[in-house]
């Protein structure tokens, strides 16, 4: 009688045991986010805050987030390589709208600037939309 209670204690905690190193990674696990997925989320970013500066009347501080975007959309070009054609394209024109929202900055030019960072945005918005 002993042993069959010990066999039967030790066949639980067996199974709980096995219960819990199967769903414990299921339950800890993060979303994986993609580098392409990621480079576009921190031009996002850095363009909201472009967008926010010029909104202050602060072009100095528009430029510094136009050249931080600047460099997360040339990292989106190439991790972006192999997402929907709609991605590279979309990545391509914020790409050229930051470029032109940054030589209106240069200007001191904010509302020109301001018009062009929100096209960035609509762009970043569209890529993001399908990139995986």
């Amino acid at each position: 009688m002993f042993r069959s209670r010990l066999a039967a204690a030790a066949a639980t905690a067996a199974l709980a045991a096995g219960a819990v190193v199967g769903i414990a990674p299921l339950a800890t696990a993060a979303p994986v986010v993609s580098a392409c997925v990621s480079d576009l989320q921190s031009a996002q970013t850095a363009n909201n805050a472009a967008i926010a500066a010029d909104q202050a009347n602060n072009p100095a501080g528009a430029r510094i987030q136009n050249v931080a975007a600047a460099t997360y959309l040339a990292a989106a070009i190439g991790d972006c390589q192999g997402q929907p054609t709609v991605v590279g394209a979309n990545v391509l024109t914020a790409t050229a709208t930051n470029a032109t929202a940054l030589v209106y900055n240069i200007l001191g030019v904010t509302s020109s600037a301001l018009a062009a960072e929100q096209a960035t945005a609509s762009a970043l918005t569209q890529a993001l939309a399908s990139a995986t």
